[in-house]
């Protein structure tokens, strides 16, 4: 009857269903959204499995069935870390872990505003160790590096050791280069001359 009720609440969060693929993002997004409700309703530990499990549809369901005779013939207790780490040894291996590393480590800003390099930043460095370091100014640093090099070098010489404030300060930048670059210019002499013979009476035939 408490696992009965315990499903009811879990049900009453809306989690998604997940039906398998090759989605690694999507993988990892579904386990987010479900530990997200665990944690909401104090989920007890030896529920956590049964609950996720009856979200499982098509594909993963059958790959659920199959991998769980296979640790219960081993003898193995299958526990929400168990079951955790299977599910991403399946959806998200650690080759596309690593390749998304890789990635975030040589992640450049190039054509993209300031905003759009952000974003990328912020998704791809949850794959890096290097993304959680205890010292932001790392963070700083890494996100400087793959500035393009007219603003790295403006923003490099204030040593910003808060991320959302050196995010601020490179918008800011990049917004006063664009309003520079569209500043009227210089047309050349004859447009020059044309402008300073602007207000002068005709000449009378």
């Amino acid at each position: 009857m408490e696992e009965s009720q315990g499903l009811v609440e879990f049900r009453s969060n809306k989690p998604s269903q997940f039906d398998g693929g090759y989605n690694p993002e999507k993988a990892e997004l579904w386990i987010k959204e479900i530990e997200k409700i665990f944690r909401a309703m104090n989920c007890p530990d030896n529920q956590k499995v049964n609950y996720a499990v009856f979200m499982l549809v098509g594909e993963a369901e059958y790959w659920w069935d199959s991998t769980r005779r296979l640790l219960e013939g081993g003898g193995i207790i299958i526990t929400w870390e168990v079951f955790r780490a299977k599910f991403f040894e399946k959806y998200f291996p650690n080759d596309v872990r690593r390749a998304k590393e890789i990635e975030f480590m040589q992640l450049k800003q190039g054509n993209m505003t300031v905003g759009e390099y952000a974003s990328k930043f912020e998704e791809l460095g949850k794959y890096s160790t290097f993304f959680y370091h205890p010292d932001e100014r790392m963070k700083c640093i890494k996100f400087e590096d793959g500035l393009r090099p007219e603003l790295r070098k403006t923003v490099g010489i204030l040593e910003i050791s808060d991320f959302p404030t050196l995010i601020h300060k490179c918008r800011f930048l990049e917004g006063f280069d664009h309003n520079k670059d569209n500043r009227p210019k210089s047309f050349g002499p004859q447009f020059n001359k044309k402008r300073n013979n602007e207000g002068k009476p005709y000449d009378r035939p």
